[in-house]
């Protein structure tokens, strides 16, 4: 299914990654190397067709929209169907299984590149009218996500919410895609952690329960229309349909996911890996604690309350662009490097999504082939 834009595409990045710094020369700040890397762009011409998946429809368009006025020659055009698109966006890190089949289907000429895009809060979702706020533990959406809570009234759940009344409500009724899902594993790998117990079974992109649906869109079809149906899905699909989302707690704190300023905190919760190619990959952000090094608070201009802890919301699935990096085709890497701009990263939180943090966006450049350049010695 496509969608047509007439945004623009495509740049090169003359920029500051990996700076070799003089001994005399004090280390610059995340955000100082970012922006150093903001300074030219190469338009391309043409038209790029990307691939994302449903829940993120409209993303690339956003992104677009902020190189109207700098590349009038580029466009792109959005599909949810297209194996064969030179740059694609998932929902989690691509496995090794899923960059050989984009190689193969995509990129057959190139050297495919992988690096996180953003990250986006994953939530519960739930129809019940009237309980906007509620508090899930993890112990209780490992219940209803296996099936052995079906009841509002379970103490599981009513323990949590002294000041709700949950009487006479519909059964809870679980539903998920039959497909593998980036949320849906972010919300099992926070669940695998945060109560190995009642959620024995590890990181999945599937549930053991649930009615399953093909698209998403049947899925929100049916919870927006059923009462007591709960889902797992990206916090701003929830947000968008007006559907209310369950707080959780994080250490001595009950924490939602409508605080943009929690959800870049919980962003660097995330744990990066890079392969042989130097490829990077950013597991899903659970827990609410920044990974040492993967968050730099002045860059990320969160202003936090004085005595406020560093926690942040602990369920985020990060998105990833696979990118076929061909010379005779230079606008899927253009395209990613300029998602990877300040920019683009602005234009992906304005759609919904949580910009990657600095010290990690910095890191996407090296893959990204952005070229390096060398702080002068103030020595």
């Amino acid at each position: 299914m496509p969608r047509n834009s007439t945004t623009t595409r495509g740049i090169v990045l003359i920029a500051a990654a990996g700076l070799a710094l003089a001994a005399c020369t004090p280390p610059l700040p995340p955000d100082v190397l970012a922006a150093q890397a903001e300074d030219q762009i190469t338009c391309q011409t043409g038209n790029l067709d990307v691939n994302v998946p449903e829940d993120f429809l409209g993303s690339m368009d956003a992104v677009g929209a902020s190189l109207a006025g700098v590349c009038p020659d580029q466009g792109i055009t959005e599909f949810t169907d297209r194996p064969d698109a030179a740059l694609q966006l998932v929902d989690h890190a691509p496995t090794a299984e899923e960059q050989s089949a984009f190689a193969a289907d995509a990129c057959p000429a190139g050297q495919v590149i992988v690096v996180p895009a953003f990250a986006y809060a994953v939530a519960l979702a739930y129809d019940v009218i009237g309980l906007e706020g509620l508090v899930l533990t993890p112990q209780a959406i490992a219940g209803i996500l296996d099936g052995s809570v079906t009841s509002w009234e379970d103490p599981i759940i009513t323990d949590a919410n002294p000041d709700y009344d949950l009487t006479l409500l519909p059964e809870i009724s679980v539903l998920t895609r039959d497909t593998s899902q980036g949320a849906v594993e972010a919300m099992t790998a926070w669940l695998s952690v945060s109560d190995p117990a009642a959620w024995p079974g590890g990181a999945s992109g599937t549930l053991p329960t649930g009615t399953p649906f093909a698209t998403q869109l049947e899925l929100m079809d049916e919870l927006t229309l059923m009462e007591g149906t709960v889902s797992v899905i990206p916090a701003f699909t929830a947000v968008n349909a007006a559907i209310p989302v369950a707080s959780v707690p994080v250490q001595d704190l009950v924490i939602s996911p409508d605080d943009t300023q929690l959800l870049k905190v919980g962003a660097g919760a995330t744990t990066i890996t890079t392969d042989e190619a130097g490829n990077m990959f950013a597991s899903p952000a659970i827990g609410g604690v920044p990974v040492e090094g993967n968050f730099d608070l002045a860059s990320s201009k969160i202003v936090l309350a004085e005595g406020q802890p560093l926690i942040g919301w602990p369920i985020l699935g990060m998105g990833h662009f696979m990118v076929c990096d061909d010379p005779a085709d230079p606008l899927p890497l253009s395209t990613a490097q300029y998602a990877l701009r300040l920019a683009g990263q602005g234009s992906l939180e304005t759609f919904g999504v949580t910009p990657l943090p600095e010290p990690i966006r910095v890191q996407t450049f090296a893959p990204l082939k952005v070229t390096a350049v060398v702080q002068p010695s103030d020595g």
